[in-house]
């Protein structure tokens, strides 16, 4: 067998001529999310994951909905939560 050096451009190509760049999905920064999964949402406000998922499970329908097995917590609905809480 023949080992040969690959291209840059070889290395971009994918699915035919798709290069990787074309084939990422775009990134969207947490502050500007709608909703976020719990863990983004333990970075995004310091809390804990366990203490999220189980305030989700608390407020469903307040902050929290469920997408299939998966909780999402709604930012600025979580956010006005907090301000109006003083514990958690």
């Amino acid at each position: 067998m023949i080992k040969r050096k690959i291209t840059d451009k070889e290395k971009e190509m994918v699915n035919g001529g798709i290069t990787v760049e074309e084939t990422k999905e775009p990134v969207v920064p947490v502050g500007d999310k709608y909703m976020l999964t719990i863990k983004e949402a333990s970075n995004y406000f310091s809390i804990g994951e366990k203490k999220l998922r189980r305030l989700a499970e608390e407020h469903t329908g307040d902050f929290a909905v469920i997408n299939g097995n998966r909780y999402l917590i709604i930012r600025t609905k979580f956010e006005q939560f907090l301000l109006e809480t003083s514990t958690i």
